[in-house]
Parts: C-alpha cells; structure tokens; sequence
C-alpha cells in the first residue's frame, strides 16, 4: 500500500536538516506557539500519551517554517518517548537547529493513570520580560 501523502511528509520532516529554515525578523522578539496536538507512544506500554506542546522563544537569525514544525511534531506519534524525554528532545533540536537565543517548552500531558505530568525545560538566556510574564500567565493557567 502507497504511503499518504502526509506520512510521507511528517517522515520527510522528521529530520530537521530537511526543515524550511527562514530569516527570522531583524529585531528581537518572542514567540509563542502552541501546538495542541502532541501525541507519543508509551515506551513501556505503546499506549499513546496526548500533550499540548507549548513553546515560548526567542530567535536569533533564523525560524522554522510553521508546517515544517506541524509535521515535526507530528512525527513524534509513532515514537516511543517518555514525557520527560520527549520534552528535553523537542526544547534541544529546536534550540540547536536554529541557533535560538532562548527556548521555554512546556508540554501539558493528559492525565493517564490518575497522574498529570508537566515537564517543562528551558535553555539559553532569557533577556525580555516578555518572557518572565508569558511564563507565568502559562503556568497560573495550568497548575
């Protein structure tokens, strides 16, 4: 059976070295983006964990394409990946590919098993205080 078009583009994209990389605008910003969609599988059970992925992030020359992320991060469904490691990977390859100034990930999974789980990592140095209050405001809305 021919793979649909869109398992072969969340595959194609599953590599960032096949992302669109574009400039990133001249002046700073921050971006916020969330992507409601996450799911992963178990790595002990296969079962799939479902999670809101929120990404807060500072650029420094250059930004993914928004499909190019979509389908990164949908690449992930089929994967067996912890929580906790699924975020560390997602907040490392973004932060490396694009040579970020600053990225915040918190990932907001659905509760399995009567336990919530929100791992969140951060890595660079946070210069805005755009940052400081969109974390908090996330955070006040979650937990």
């Amino acid at each position: 059976m021919d793979k649909k078009y869109g398992a072969t583009k969340v595959e194609d994209f599953s590599d960032s070295k096949n992302w669109e990389i574009w400039p990133a605008p001249l002046n700073e910003e921050v971006l916020y983006q969330t992507f409601p969609e996450f799911t992963c599988l178990c790595p002990r059970s296969g079962y799939p964990d479902f999670a809101k992925v929120h990404l807060i992030i500072i650029p420094n020359k250059k930004v993914v394409e928004m499909k190019c992320l979509k389908l990164w991060l949908n690449s992930y469904r089929n994967k067996g990946i912890s929580h906790e490691n699924a975020t560390q990977e997602i907040a490392k390859t973004l932060y490396d590919t694009l040579k970020l100034k600053y990225i915040f990930v918190l990932m907001e999974y659905t509760p399995r098993g009567n336990l919530t789980t929100y791992p969140m990592t951060e890595l660079g140095k946070q210069s805005r205080c755009e940052v400081s209050i969109m974390k908090k405001k996330l955070l006040n809305k979650i937990i």
